[in-house]
């Protein structure tokens, strides 16, 4: 069987265990489609270290997925005025979960730096007429 079909199946598996073991123990806040995709990957990224698994695209797409589930949690969670954020916040999810999969790029590492110290900047600046605009326009993105 073709490894995405075992995902798929497995993600599926799992989420019907969390979901039982979720109202037998009366575990609200546990989303049980997020714990599945979470653990598989977890158990995917394991596998292909131990070079049993190696298809890292499905891989990158469960621990994108999961990135991009906390951005959404964060996003709901911090002050408005931290939303600024959103941006570096993805590229580094991004730059991590390369990074795990076997690419570390420096250059990139620096540019997320760059990246991070120049929306700080604008944070620091945020009373200023033309740095409001740059927060506005990152908060309705």
């Amino acid at each position: 069987m073709e490894p995405i079909t075992l995902t798929l199946i497995g993600i599926t598996l799992l989420f019907f265990v969390l979901l039982a073991t979720k109202s037998i123990f009366n575990l609200k806040k546990a989303c049980a489609i997020c714990l599945s995709v979470i653990l598989t990957w977890v158990v995917l990224l394991t596998l292909y270290y131990f070079n049993i698994f190696a298809d890292k695209i499905i891989i990158a797409i469960l621990m994108g997925h999961t990135s991009l589930g906390i951005f959404y949690i964060l996003e709901k969670k911090v002050k408005k005025e931290f939303l600024l954020f959103r941006l570096p916040y993805l590229l580094t999810s991004i730059f991590i979960i390369y990074s795990i999969l076997g690419n570390f790029n420096i250059n990139s590492m620096i540019f997320i730096l760059a990246l991070w110290v120049l929306f700080f900047i604008i944070y620091l600046f945020r009373f200023n007429k033309s740095a409001k605009k740059i927060i506005e326009c990152c908060k309705r993105w």
